[in-house]
């Protein structure tokens, strides 16, 4: 059996799913967990049996994914796409109030042009590239260009307390922005140098702006945020509280806080943890009744440690760093944070992908500058970086053409043709004719002379190069350029040697010298989006798989090789496909007496005791009749002695108090019967 639906509505569980669900979502969020957690979660209201077919269903239906490790052990989690619908199902059940803050705020503003300053870095690893020493770290003067170019600043980061490679080398900034065009697929290390991949490339920039920022934010919630139920709680229903922000969109942190340990998403206990790695355990029960007292506003009052408040701020100012909202300070100290992007539906693994490729045009000036708005697509973006420099990259980017970048650009691969086939297409006033004149010159200036690679043919005597230059099967073939070389076309030097082979002068296979490969500009001589006028010239001319409208899998891939320690490692193991046979539950089920599990009995001591340790063996319940009402009793151990007795709980309801662990003895009860599924 497998997986049969991955889309449903958590409404769609059942009581038995959802409670267990539930529990292990508020205790690990996205984490993973042992096999027997959701056991121990659900102990005293489900039945194992209960506990371990609501798993089933569960992973059927794509709510819980699980993996093997090679020994064996079962490792279980809720899928990160499944989050956001169970952060709504948490504010369906407990109604958060509009947060707001009546201070005014101190605003450390978001950065702008994420996505276009990552192209920026990216089109200059491509022309300079990024070469490795024999250590494996970036030599010195490509680092110190990178770190020039790198949009962040160290302070925006030094609060995630990340952990990467060549910390003693790498500032933080820069290590983050080289880990995140890692983990987005777009760079690939190899044994000498950092190369660009072209085909997560070309997909990457016919996306629109929207997109883009959508799986860097992705990236960001669950790469550089800490991977602990509490932080994770936290960065996610920052997201979720963002539909309960006040008019001036101000979210005020410790309010927040305080309703997240009300309705039990984090604990006192979690947020005081000093450097642990799994927060503490949850309560449940006081969970319902709390949440209430905090709507009418008579919530207790929490106080938060200096270090959980630096640890939230570091993840506030990450997020503005990355240009997804503002963080500030009101008059009272207190930490707020808005958003400036929709994180619900950056969050949502089907959401269809807000807008399409940008269709906007950019403004050549008669001074060789180039103004580019927002809405200019990015596949011409990068073409504007193979052939122009640079000048500022706000929020309207001006780039210039000049000789040499023109010049650099037909170096690397852009052919004439194609620099004026982007700014004819894409320029909305047009191509100033001085400005065409100056191009085509400095165009026409590149390639009038150049250097070619050929191959040096060189005989050990004089009379050897006279035999050579005689053969009639060499003749046409050679250049001599004195008494003991030749010129030879590379393209024929498989022949040549051939032909020396048989006269005795077969030549060593080594060369004396290699040949340095031409390094090219990826896509840039990708034109297809340039002259087309097709409505659907936007779409990626490369086979990229997509999963049901989105690129998710190509850039938000788990597992891929970073600089940064995620502690992430569910991608090492293998990924379960198959669910066994609820029936394997209840081996042997032949050999039970029916009535058992039909019939209300009652029993002689030693039978009832068979009953309940066949109970115990399936780990399911037992119905008791006590007096005129009719219980659900778990058992967990039975006691020997005269008469014998059995430890165990009252099954409680969901919702109720707290269930009840006593022991019982046979007397105590009249009628029983076990409570198993497949009976009615």
């Amino acid at each position: 059996m497998g997986v049969t639906n991955t889309k449903g509505d958590w409404k769609e569980l059942t009581s038995d799913e959802l409670l267990v669900l539930t529990r292990c979502f508020i205790r690990y969020a996205g984490q993973p967990m042992k096999e027997e957690e959701p056991l121990q979660l659900s102990r005293g209201v489900l039945s194992g049996a209960e506990t371990k077919l609501a798993l089933h269903g569960l992973r059927a239906r794509g709510w819980m994914e699980a993996v093997t490790k090679s020994w064996g052990e079962r490792i279980l989690y809720i899928p990160l796409h499944r989050l956001p619908d169970l952060y709504d199902m948490l504010l369906e059940q407990g109604t958060m109030n509009m947060m707001h803050t009546d201070h005014p705020v101190t605003v450390h503003e978001a950065k702008t042009g994420l996505e276009a300053e990552l192209l920026h870095v990216l089109s200059h690893i491509a022309k300079q590239g990024v070469p490795l020493t024999a250590k494996g770290t970036i030599h010195k003067r490509s680092l110190q260009k990178l770190i020039e170019l790198t949009p962040f600043r160290s302070e925006d980061l030094e609060g995630l307390g990340l952990q990467y490679a060549h910390t003693d080398q790498y500032p933080v900034q820069t290590a983050v922005m080289m880990d995140l065009l890692l983990s987005l697929g777009l760079l690939v290390k190899e044994a000498v140098s950092f190369r660009i991949q072209e085909t997560e490339l070309a997909a990457w920039i016919h996306l629109s702006a929207w997109q883009m920022r959508k799986h860097i934010f992705i990236t960001l919630m669950e790469r550089y945020g800490k991977a602990e139920a509490s932080m994770q709680h936290f960065r996610y229903m920052l997201c979720a509280a963002s539909q309960y922000a006040g008019a001036e969109g101000w979210l005020p942190v410790k309010s927040l806080l305080q309703w997240m340990l009300q309705v039990g998403l984090i604990s006192q206990e979690s947020l005081s943890r000093t450097g642990s790695q799994t927060s503490a355990p949850l309560e449940f029960a006081a969970a319902s009744g709390s949440s209430e007292a905090f709507e009418e506003g008579t919530a207790i009052e929490f106080n938060f440690s200096e270090h959980d408040m630096d640890e939230i701020k570091g993840w506030l100012k990450a997020l503005t760093a990355f240009g997804m909202g503002d963080w500030g300070l009101s008059a009272l100290g207190e930490l707020c944070f808005r958003w400036n992007v929709s994180p619900l539906d950056m969050l949502r693994l089907y959401q269809d992908e807000v807008g399409h490729q940008e269709q906007g045009t950019f403004y050549m000036q008669p001074d060789f500058e180039i103004l580019v708005p927002p809405d200019v697509a990015y596949d011409v973006r990068w073409q504007l970086e193979c052939c122009c420099e640079r000048v500022t990259g706000d929020r309207m980017a001006v780039y210039r053409l000049t000789r040499e970048s023109v010049a650099e650009a037909i170096e690397l691969g852009m052919e004439a043709q194609a620099i004026f086939a982007l700014l004819d297409k894409h320029s909305q006033t047009g191509v100033p004719d001085h400005v065409r004149v100056a191009v085509e010159q400095w165009a026409d200036s590149v390639g009038r002379t150049a250097f070619a690679s050929v191959t040096l043919l060189r005989c050990g005597t004089h009379d050897d190069a006279d035999t050579v230059a005689r053969h009639p099967g060499l003749e046409g073939l050679l250049e001599r350029i004195g008494e003991r070389d030749f010129i030879i076309p590379a393209r024929s030097a498989a022949k040549i040697r051939k032909t020396l082979a048989a006269i005795g002068l077969s030549p060593r296979r080594e060369l004396e010298g290699t040949d340095e490969p031409i390094h090219r500009y990826p896509l840039a001589a990708v034109t297809d989006h340039i002259s087309s006028d097709s409505p659907d010239s936007e779409i990626c001319p490369y086979d990229i798989t997509i999963n049901d409208g989105t690129a998710e899998f190509t850039f938000s891939q788990e597992g891929r090789a970073g600089l940064v320690y995620t502690g992430r490692t569910l991608h090492f193991y293998e990924r379960e496909h198959t669910l066994p046979d609820p029936l394997d539950y209840f081996p042997e089920s032949s050999a039970v007496p029916s009535s058992w599990t039909k019939e209300w009995r009652s029993y002689h001591v030693s039978t009832a005791r068979q009953l309940i340790e066949q109970a115990i063996h399936w780990q399911t319940a037992v119905g008791l009749r006590i007096g005129r009402a009719e219980v659900k009793w778990i058992p967990e151990s039975v006691i020997p002695g005269e008469p014998w007795s059995v430890i165990g709980w009252y099954a409680s309801e969901e919702g109720a108090e707290a269930p009840v662990r006593a022991t019982l003895q046979p007397g105590e009860w009249s009628d029983m019967r076990l409570l198993v599924p497949f009976t009615s």
